[in-house]
């Protein structure tokens, strides 16, 4: 019975052990994979946009089991941002001025205002209100055509004939889509050009706050006001700024299976959060409708996704499904009155592509790690990683490169199924209840029979 009662103390012990125990901190061994990273130079953080093997093996479809460790082993401080293209350069190129005549009219409207009549050489009327106390210095129409595709215009620069004097003067810009209804865009904004010795004070550009998109705008019309000396612009230029860049994307290649002669299923190794679906027939100038679906794991129903009209034509792109980042482990196509061939449709998942920021403290080379069922989320925001004082890096663009070099393999794919201390310690806990309940069970039998022993021994004496 001592034997007993010390198996369920030691037990106890051991329980409490695990339980309250201190978890043995990290190593690279406890990862599947990991590639090298070479930071040269002194920065204390350093970016590399992750490898597409990452998103491939890693156990967790939002990448919680990532980790950077240096040379000592020990492990680093890291974040994950989203890779954004950096914007093209603004471009600029000449627009076309026309000077327009104004003529006064008699009418005013509801407030008191003149009305303008502004006409060009070729005969374009223009009607304009004017304000009561403000003089027209002169109008100019720059027709914008179809823009720059995309972009959106940010700035114009005017010039003029240099004046010994110098000038001042206020301008309002409206934009049109057919030169009958005008909408402010800039408005009581300062040009000048005033000498003082050799000194020169130039103003000569007007910013849009927002940009102007140009997807409506094709017209601008250029009012100078109180001007403080006669003047003539002799041109003028735009500049256009791309609009903002889709985030880059990393391709999955999916594995397709034929299920029958107009279906296919399409899996990854693992569910991914995909932000979009692209399809291809693999057939040269192909054309073929096709029903979507998908699901989430393998044992969840199938949902439908989309019904389309995939292409492999010259000049043709595949078409692309976006998603909103849901976990997909596998799609199924079927085309709609046609077969599939020999040649199955080429499907690939995309994600946002992720940049990793760490903090290189050590030595290295550093390892980047992945594949660990039992990691848990360690990522840090941007702003907790880089401090907002350090403002040489405060830029992510700013931030140096670490070379990604060989991959090594570490703890094998037996890392891939692993759970975590919390879930070692509620499986372990479970046990050691079972086992303390089998043994108090026990305990109480050996007790009866002892009982039961002695009492027969008594009857017998």
């Amino acid at each position: 019975m001592k034997r007993l009662y010390a198996g369920v103390i030691g037990a106890m012990a051991a329980f409490s052990a695990v339980c309250y125990g201190q978890n043995a901190p990290e190593s690279p061994q406890d990862y599947l994979r990991g590639v090298e990273l070479s930071a040269q130079g002194g920065s204390p953080w350093y970016q590399v946009p992750l490898p597409e093997a990452v998103y491939q093996q890693s156990a967790w479809a939002d990448l919680r089991d990532i980790r950077v460790f240096n040379q000592q082993g020990a492990s680093l401080p890291f974040a994950l941002e989203t890779t954004v293209p950096p914007a093209p350069a603004p471009q600029t190129a000449p627009l076309t001025l026309y000077k327009l005549e104004s003529q006064p009219l008699q009418q005013k409207d509801e407030e008191g205002n003149r009305a303008v009549l502004l006409k060009t050489p070729e005969g374009v009327e223009i009607r304009l209100a004017s304000q009561r106390n403000e003089t027209l210095s002169g109008t100019w129409l720059i027709p914008l055509g179809e823009g720059e595709a995309g972009s959106a215009l940010k700035q114009l620069r005017f010039s003029w004939p240099r004046q010994r004097e110098g000038w001042q003067a206020r301008v309002d810009i409206y934009s049109s889509e057919g030169l009958r209804h005008w909408q402010p865009e800039i408005s009581d904004a300062p040009l000048m050009d005033l000498t003082s010795g050799d000194n020169r004070l130039l103003l000569d550009k007007l910013d849009f706050d927002a940009g102007l998109a140009l997807s409506g705008a094709k017209y601008l019309l250029v009012i100078v006001k109180n001007a403080s000396a006669p003047l003539d612009f002799t041109g003028v230029s735009g500049e256009w700024q791309t609009a903002h860049l889709q985030p880059a994307r990393i391709a999955l290649p999916a594995q397709g299976e034929k299920t029958a002669e107009d279906t296919a299923v399409y899996r990854w190794a693992r569910p991914q959060p995909l932000d979009a679906l692209t399809l291809r027939p693999a057939q040269e100038n192909a054309v073929m409708p096709v029903e979507i679906e998908y699901r989430s794991d393998e044992k969840a129903p199938w949902r439908p996704l989309a019904r389309t009209v995939i292409y492999r034509l010259p000049d043709s792109p595949a078409v692309s499904v976006p998603l909103q980042g849901e976990p997909i482990a596998a799609v199924r196509v079927k085309a709609i009155n046609q077969r599939l061939g020999d040649t199955l449709v080429e499907v690939t998942g995309e994600r946002d592509e992720k940049t990793l920021i760490f903090n290189a403290q050590g030595n290295g080379p550093f390892l980047l790690a992945w594949g660990n069922g039992a990691a848990t989320p360690q990522t840090l925001a941007l702003q907790a990683l880089i401090p907002a004082k350090a403002n040489k890096a405060a830029s992510l663009d700013a931030l140096p490169y670490a070379q990604a070099g060989k991959q090594v393999e570490l703890g094998g794919k037996a890392r891939l199924t692993a759970k975590d201390p919390a879930a070692q310690r509620n499986q372990l806990q479970t046990w050691l209840i079972w086992g303390v309940l089998v043994a108090g069970a026990a305990g109480l039998l050996l007790l009866a029979w002892r009982l039961w022993r002695e009492v027969n021994a008594g009857k017998a004496a």
